[in-house]
């Protein structure tokens, strides 16, 4: 490996790293292909979220529920720039203590009986998942979370754009 001058120095191999306490679940899924982007994105925002959020035990398993929403037009804008797009509509990030935890609420009646179930109303298969942690580089700590703060906005050490 090359050498590297280090403007972090908490970067630097063997520092250790800034890993978040909580594991980040990652679930692409797409809108069904019979049903507009505006029922898909109207669905999920709605009536979905309302269901994973009232289910029992969700605040216990689930730390934090965030949506990510792609339209065409996001895609169209990226392939425009570009860039290849993941072919997903949607992105729903849970954060969750342990894998062992997100399995015993995912096996849980309520979700096996009413939100799997909903599931068919705006998605179709397969869903694809990714599961890993957060080491936090730049940005604010989930005050929630228990974590730390990465390099914040406004650290002297940042070099703005109109110094390059």
């Amino acid at each position: 490996m090359d050498k590297h001058n280090f403007t972090f120095s908490h970067l630097r191999p063997g520092q250790g790293s800034n890993q978040q306490p909580y594991l980040r679940l990652l679930i692409f899924i797409s809108k069904r292909p019979d049903i507009s982007e505006e029922t898909f994105h109207e669905w999920w925002k709605t009536v979905h979220a309302d269901l994973s959020a009232s289910a029992p035990g969700w605040g216990v398993h689930v730390l934090r529920y965030v949506q990510s929403h792609q339209t065409s037009q996001h895609k169209e804008a990226l392939e425009a720039a570009g860039m290849e797009t993941l072919q997903y509509d949607g992105m729903g990030e849970l954060h969750v203590k342990s894998l062992d935890d997100w399995i015993k609420f995912s096996s849980s009646k309520y979700f096996i009986d009413v939100m799997s179930k909903d599931g068919p109303n705006f998605m179709a298969g397969p869903i694809h998942m990714m599961l890993g942690y957060d080491n936090l580089i730049t940005g604010a700590k989930i005050e929630t979370s228990g974590g730390a703060d990465g390099i914040l906005p406004g650290d002297k050490r940042l070099t703005p754009l109109s110094k390059l």
